[in-house]
């Protein structure tokens, strides 16, 4: 049987019949529950990292390297557990996943509250990891492609907006309260608004896509989406470079931003100074997404990718040189533009060249090379500042790692028909 290509437009059959049964109000009370569980759950579980960093640091005495690790473990739970959760939500709906995952958020968070020792906090964070996985972006993504057909770069970008937004806020909130009550206090306020408004929005709210939503019509409406099977995608350029480029903004995004404020603090900017930077750019970076997503609407994800991780490795060195406040405002605003863009540009690009059939799946391990790159980007960085007693050369290959996942979006291409036809055949299907 012939398989359709995925292409870049949503104007297949496929899509046009799921355009015809969108209700709209409902997609748009899915995307505000999505804003709001990325806003609270990443935006304060995730984002708020630099801070407790900081913090660690001065309530341990640890080597940066082993509070990196920390960092590094809660993104390597959200890798491992993005493969598993993608495979889940190509079968069954998209809700038990996303709630099961914010109540092991929220287990985790109160866990790292109480702990007293680097054993029992780090096993804390990677349950948290695990819950942030299956309930934040991967998930929202792929809601928001079955529910949005047209335009999914822009409301991508508006959803994913909570988690840059989410940052702000809470990292403002977070640092407040560590100054005032100390860190365990902070893990607990990030867990309040996810018990109070996102588990309840999650389990009632959410659905995967419009129409059924058995788990059997969950599978039963996948297999007739056009794409590719996951081994049929491991044979793609295409998913390569896309994950080529996840692991790239991964290895830089973890390397600079988790220790962006105890960089700061070693220019002698005070902590609240630090603080507000991180939340100017988290802010800024929301902001940016939304504009990246609807640029890569009109020219194509894998071009709106590209010039995103140009404008990044450009933001590096002017980062380096923000001992003077003027290059510190320069790279708020270049990195406010561009720092977030793969997070909407990357299931963009997934869903123009290997198509929604097996989304969360392919998506799912592609979400693991973006987590594995936040994994080791933090320690690496650490490791180099505590060798070096600089941030400087760790700095410097990040900027280096973004020219390669500029490299890699600009050669991300969706394989041509007859590419697709030469694949089917060569492993045909059964009807």
């Amino acid at each position: 049987m012939e398989k359709r290509a995925p292409g870049r437009t949503p104007d297949s059959g496929a899509d046009q019949s799921v355009t015809s049964a969108v209700d709209n109000r409902q997609a748009w009370m899915i995307a505000a529950s999505l804003f709001i569980a990325l806003f609270f759950l990443w935006g304060g579980g995730y984002n708020t990292g630099p801070i407790f960093l900081a913090a660690l640091l001065k309530a341990f005495n640890w080597s940066h390297a082993r509070v990196g690790s920390i960092i590094g473990g809660l993104a390597l739970a959200v890798g491992v557990s993005a493969p598993i959760a993608g495979w889940l939500l190509d079968r069954i709906e998209a809700r038990w996943v996303m709630g099961t995952g914010a109540i092991m958020a929220v287990l985790g968070l109160l866990a790292a509250s109480s702990s007293h020792t680097f054993g029992a906090l780090l096993a804390s964070i990677i349950l948290l990891g695990i819950g942030l996985g299956a309930a934040t972006w991967l998930a929202a993504s792929l809601v928001i492609v079955n529910w949005f057909p047209d335009r999914r770069g822009m409301a991508l970008g508006l959803v994913t907006f909570g988690m840059e937004s989410g940052g702000m806020v809470m990292t403002f909130i977070v640092g407040s309260t560590i100054a005032a009550y100390g860190w365990r206090t902070g893990y607990f306020i990030v867990a309040v608004p996810a018990i109070l408004l996102v588990i309840p929005l999650l389990l009632f709210v959410v659905r995967t896509r419009p129409g059924n939503t058995s788990s059997q019509s969950i599978a039963s409406q996948a297999e007739a989406l056009p794409g590719y099977e996951l081994g049929e995608a491991l044979r793609t350029r295409a998913f390569w470079m896309l994950a080529v480029a996840e692991l790239s903004f991964g290895l830089a995004a973890g390397g600079t931003f988790h220790h962006l404020v105890a960089f700061l603090e070693g220019l002698h900017y005070s902590l609240r100074a630090a603080t507000l930077v991180v939340s100017i750019v988290l802010g800024m970076a929301a902001v940016g997404k939304v504009a990246m997503g609807a640029l890569g609407d009109r020219i194509g994800g894998k071009n709106a990718l590209g010039i995103g991780f140009a404008m990044i490795a450009v933001s590096v060195p002017i980062l380096l040189s923000a001992a003077q406040p003027v290059m510190l405002v320069l790279w708020l605003i270049i990195a406010g533009i561009a720092g977030a863009s793969p997070v909407a540009l990357g299931p963009l690009l997934t869903a123009e060249t290997l198509g929604l059939k097996r989304f969360g799946t392919l998506f799912g391990w592609l979400g693991f090379a973006l987590t594995f790159g936040l994994f080791i980007g933090p320690q690496l960085v650490g490791w180099i500042t505590d060798v070096t007693g600089s941030y400087t050369l760790g700095y410097e290959l990040c900027g280096l790692i973004c020219v390669v996942g500029s490299a890699a979006s600009f050669l991300c291409i969706a394989p041509r028909p007859a590419a697709v036809r030469l694949m089917t055949e060569a492993h045909p299907q059964t009807s």
